[in-house]
């Protein structure tokens, strides 16, 4: 098979994708203020909410995202409303501490890790966000090359910041004419989040539930020596996409942080989960049982926040984060 030069285009036909890319995160957190100063004073997005859900909605909320009954919980959603393919982000404020999923912001520690912004030039951004208190994880905006499939280089600008929970958030910039990683917003050249990463142990294990129960393809492969220690990073995208792919980063055993132990994935906060659509719900259940993923909550019809009237269902990565099906349906 000849592959795209372009190493982020699209491999094999989308027309039966069974997945659609990236669609929302989940994030848990107390702190709505600083998460709302970073992604809507610093990188444009909307909020909507608080939202009141009435019983029955709570309970569906519940079950899906595993809340406990005796914790008290209001839900926001943070959006890029000009950008329609941006993942749409659900915030879980709950009443009372829970714990981290992470312990520090270190790049080694293994945990879900962050949420990614495409943009055209890096700079205005990156000014705004220390301009609003946040750490850049370097000195200065990291400017590098990748290469085409050809061996032909081509430069990316990129910065980090840290957020809250131990996350971070990553703004990214392909030069050489080449598109942005995810749809930018053509007035203020921004875009996203259009892809996450999580800090992995296993990658081909993360590899094979995302390619074989969701049916993604992996587009790169690659060993990153412009960062010390150097990491495996892995991405994979629903067929025919060009946005909304995950980023699976492997360290050397040697070179790990262990994760926290508390598992990743509602109530804990952080980076707590990933939301997919499908065209059939059913259809990603019993692959999800024919390939050993542990179940969470059967299939159930509710009204999302992001979504509208959805029927979904969330399932276990291998890692133990939280992975969220739905397909939408009529009223």
């Amino acid at each position: 098979m000849l592959l795209p030069n372009d190493p982020m285009d699209p491999i094999a036909d989308g027309s039966g994708a069974l997945t659609g890319p990236l669609a929302g995160a989940i994030v848990v957190t107390r702190d709505l203020a600083t998460l709302q100063r970073a992604y809507a004073d610093g990188l444009g997005l909307t909020v909507r909410g608080p939202f009141v859900s009435d019983a029955r909605a709570v309970e569906m909320q519940r079950a899906l995202w595993g809340l406990p009954t005796d914790l008290g919980y209001q839900l926001c959603v943070m959006e890029r409303v000009r950008v329609p393919d941006a993942i749409k982000v659900l915030v879980i404020i709950p009443n009372r501490d829970t714990p981290r999923i992470r312990n520090t912001y270190a790049r080694e520690e293994t945990g879900p890790y962050a949420l990614g912004f495409p943009m055209k030039a890096i700079e205005q951004v990156d000014e705004r966000m220390i301009e609003l208190g946040f750490r850049r994880t370097l000195p200065a905006i990291n400017r590098y090359e990748l290469q085409l499939r050809d061996g032909r280089p081509y430069p990316i600008n990129e910065a980090s910041y840290e957020v809250v929970d131990n996350t971070r958030l990553v703004a990214l910039s392909r030069g050489g004419g080449l598109p942005q990683n995810g749809s930018v917003d053509p007035d203020s050249g921004v875009g996203g989040p259009a892809y996450s990463s999580l800090i992995v142990e296993n990658v081909p294990e993360m590899e094979h539930f995302f390619t074989q129960v969701l049916d993604y393809e992996r587009r790169t492969s690659r060993e990153w020596s412009n960062f010390s220690p150097r990491f495996r990073y892995v991405t994979l995208h629903a067929l025919g996409a060009r946005t909304g792919n995950l980023g699976l980063v492997e360290y050397a055993p040697a070179d790990r942080q262990p994760a926290s132990g508390v598992p990743p994935r509602p109530p804990n906060r952080g980076l707590a989960g990933w939301s997919f659509p499908v065209c059939s719900v059913d259809v990603v259940m019993k692959r999800a049982r024919l390939h050993g993923a542990q179940v969470h909550a059967e299939p159930l019809r509710h009204e999302d926040p992001r979504f509208g009237r959805v029927l979904a269902a969330t399932v276990m990565a291998p890692n133990g984060f939280l992975v969220e099906i739905f397909e939408r349906v009529d009223a």
